[in-house]
This record gives structure tokens, sequence and C-alpha cells, in this order.
């Protein structure tokens, strides 16, 4: 476990000292998985009742890259998975705001645009989404 720790962090030095601010790393390069069936494309919104920016219907998974000026630059690294009910990703003030906020401190950092279930909040709310969640499902 240590040792895949360690493994992992090592990548993520060598990658933020190859690549520049924003790069992006897609994180799916072979075939796709055939148990999956991707309906709806991926989406990014703005919704004016969170005022936050949205992704939705993630297929394809990325790594961005934030890096911070070398002259400020600490030889740290941190991989950023912004949250968002497993429905949307808050990408923007969950992912990118705290990457630029980390990046002013030095730290490189990796958001990571993970794939998300298509449909899940459906099937975990079959009679309709608790009034709370309801603003999500208009994404």
């Amino acid at each position: 476990m240590i040792v895949r720790i360690l493994a992992a962090a090592w990548l993520l030095m060598v990658l933020a000292s190859l690549a520049d601010a924003q790069t992006i790393i897609p994180l799916d390069t072979g075939s796709p998985n055939t148990a999956v069936i991707w309906t709806r494309p991926e989406r990014e919104y703005f919704s004016q009742l969170a005022n936050a920016e949205f992704v939705t219907n993630v297929s394809k998974p990325t790594l961005t890259v934030y890096a911070p000026p070398p002259s400020t630059a600490n030889g740290t690294a941190v991989v950023i998975c912004p949250g968002g009910g497993f429905h949307v990703l808050a990408i923007n003030h969950e992912g990118v705001d705290v990457a630029r906020w980390l990046n002013a401190r030095g730290v490189t950092a990796f958001v990571l645009k993970y794939r998300l279930p298509v449909g899940l909040m459906r099937f975990l709310f079959p009679g309709g989404l608790p009034q709370p969640l309801a603003f999500f499902a208009a994404g």
C-alpha cells in the first residue's frame, strides 16, 4: 500500500515537472468499457440557483494540470476531486478555484474530472428527488 502511494506521488511529481499550466491528460485511452453505455453527451452548465458551474454525464476522465510559476513552485502536488453528489462535478468552485488557490502557494494541482454514473440519482430516488437535490436534476 505504501509503495503504491509513493509510486503515485512520484508519478504526480514527474507529471508536474513536465506539464504546463492547464495541460489536460486523458485517463482513458483504451477501448471503451462495453458494460457502460453513455446515452447523453458530457455537458457543462451554469446553475443560477447554486451560482456555480457544473459538469455532468462525464464519460471520459481527465486530469487537468495547474502548475504554479517556477519561481514559486515548492515541489508539492495534490489531486483535487470535485464533489457533486454522484450526479455532477462542481468543477469550478471545488476544482479549478481550489487549484488556483494552491498555485498561489506554490503547489501543483491536478483536477480530476472523473466518470459519473448515468442516472444514479434516478435509480436511488425512483419516486423523485428530494427537494434539496431537485435543482441538480435539471442539469
